[in-house]
């Protein structure tokens, strides 16, 4: 992963950095593999926080023994990474509901802007492996990292485990 200030994000994002291919993300069929593309979702929201919500999120969590989980991801793959493509990853967190943030993700192909994959990802917040609510000032941290206020929204409904009925 490389720094987000040479990376022009796609429309709806306000931040997007590269992306590099590891040994073993291009699998035998020639392609980017599914599971590198999870990993690059998760390396660029890695990049997102600091660059984004900025040293006092980051100086906050392990003082306060709490840890940023992912609840729920979602991937929907669109079209192949080729080995010769250079991979861009665009991150916006989108919505507050109930305990949840809710982030979305793109991983496009620099060259041609053809996107390979997109995300949806719930995050919580939780200490001693219970969710808890996020401090009233990281949505202030949201809000001036995405331009946009997080009111509360309603809780994410529960849903059964499993494929959806056909």
């Amino acid at each position: 992963m490389t720094g987000p200030e040479s990376v022009e994000p796609p429309p709806g994002y306000r931040f997007a950095t590269l992306a590099g291919l590891q040994p073993g993300d291009i699998d035998g069929q020639g392609h980017l593999n599914n599971a590198a593309i999870v990993r690059m979702f998760n390396d660029a929201r890695m990049v997102y926080v600091p660059t984004r919500l900025g040293a006092r999120w980051t100086g906050y969590l392990r003082p306060a023994g709490v840890v940023v989980l992912a609840k729920e991801l979602h991937v929907r793959y669109e079209s192949e990474g080729r080995p010769d493509d250079e991979y861009v990853v665009a991150v916006r967190l989108v919505e507050r509901r109930g305990r949840a943030t809710i982030v979305e993700e793109q991983l496009a192909a620099r060259g041609d802007g053809r996107v390979i994959a997109s995300a949806w990802l719930v995050q919580l917040l939780a200490k001693d492996g219970a969710a808890i609510e996020w401090p009233e000032w990281y949505w202030e941290l949201c809000e001036q990292a995405e331009g946009h206020p997080f009111p509360p929204g309603p809780s994410l409904p529960r849903v059964a485990w499993g494929a959806p009925p056909p």
